[in-house]
């Protein structure tokens, strides 16, 4: 990587906090005033709180990923196959935000955003063979192992890899600050991961640019979300964030080291599931999985069909303060990221 990477880099990362900084900051006075709120259950008067803070992230991201396009013109199909990807999630957040989707409608409309991948994988090599102008490489690397050939495997999980993570993602955006302190961890994990498999010649720069820039939007967006927030992520942004993580696994060829880094994430959503017995919208669960008591400490709620979340695990033993539990994930969210690096250095003795 040459020194003019290398400032590209910074300039992404600076431009693309600044503007999602001051982006956030108007829509949560913006939002607001229109009326498009949600309430703080987990405060005592339940204040009103900005929702849809993610159109700034969708917003922020679009427009670097077009500027990409002309900055790196050696991986123009990588950034405009990006950009599709994030606008078609960012709209169905959107959709779900404002309307409300079924616990079902959701995830199988989150398949849709990976039809452009898988299109242009066909158009520019059918064979699978190497070059540029292809998006992935369906040989992962595991550790110890090295590079494996699941082209058949890799290709019909691709579409699922953007569903289950962007699900994932929303599923623990639950309190204050909770997707920015935990995804930054698996952001920096990727941004980690993808500049040494850069520098060891396995892939091309598109993995780097979006874990950066992944990086700098969520950080400029923590200081509007942490404790007491002031914007919600809403789907618009958990969901955005979610398939964004999962294009730097694939472009970047970290896809078992982003995995490792997100079990707290992936774990939480597969239990709800199997608690609930199935896919379920939050509004059609009538037993919350914690309780909010008059000091605003939060404790797992005892009903035997209350879902078996991450928060209801972290409070079972005693009650915490949402800022405490936010912590606790933000905790387990680094050592998760820590076995991720473990992950990839032992993927790299295999190099």
């Amino acid at each position: 990587m040459d020194l003019m990477e290398w400032m590209w880099l910074l300039i992404i990362f600076i431009f693309a906090f600044t503007a999602t900084f001051f982006i956030t900051w108007f829509l949560s006075k913006y939002f607001l005033k229109k009326g498009i709120y949600g309430h703080d259950v987990h405060k005592a008067d339940k204040p009103k709180v900005a929702e849809m803070g993610g159109v700034g992230l969708v917003i922020v991201m679009l427009i670097v990923v077009f500027c990409c396009i002309f900055i790196y013109p050696d991986f123009w199909e990588h950034f405009t196959v990006a950009g599709i990807v994030i606008l078609l999630v960012g709209l169905i957040g959107i959709w779900d935000d404002l309307k409300t989707l079924g616990a079902i409608s959701k995830p199988f409309l989150l398949l849709i955003p990976s039809i452009p991948i898988i299109i242009w994988q066909l158009i520019a090599n059918p064979a699978f063979t190497s070059g540029n102008l292809l998006l992935f490489t369906p040989n992962p690397y595991l550790p110890l192992i090295g590079q494996v050939r699941i082209t058949v495997i890799y290709w019909l999980l691709v579409p699922f890899a953007i569903t289950i993570l962007s699900n994932s993602t929303n599923m623990l955006d639950v309190m204050n600050g909770s997707t920015p302190v935990t995804m930054l961890f698996v952001t920096a994990t990727g941004i980690i991961s993808t500049i040494v498999f850069y520098l060891k010649g396995i892939i091309n720069i598109p993995g780097i640019v979006l874990s950066v820039l992944l990086f700098s939007c969520l950080f400029a967006f923590f200081w509007f979300n942490k404790y007491p927030a002031k914007i919600f992520c809403g789907d618009t942004g958990s969901l955005t964030i979610g398939a964004v993580i999962a294009l730097v696994a694939i472009f970047g060829r970290i896809e078992i080291i982003i995995i490792v880094a997100m079990m707290p994430q992936i774990m939480n959503s597969f239990q709800i599931i199997h608690s609930v017995r199935g896919f379920r919208e939050r509004r059609e669960i009538k037993e919350r999985p914690t309780q909010v008591l008059e000091n605003e400490n939060v404790k797992a709620n005892p009903h035997e069909k209350a879902p078996l979340t991450l928060t209801r695990w972290l409070v079972a033993r005693e009650p915490m303060k949402e800022f405490e539990i936010v912590s606790s994930m933000g905790i387990l969210s680094f050592f998760s990221s820590i076995l991720a690096i473990i992950t990839m250095l032992l993927i790299f003795v295999t190099l």
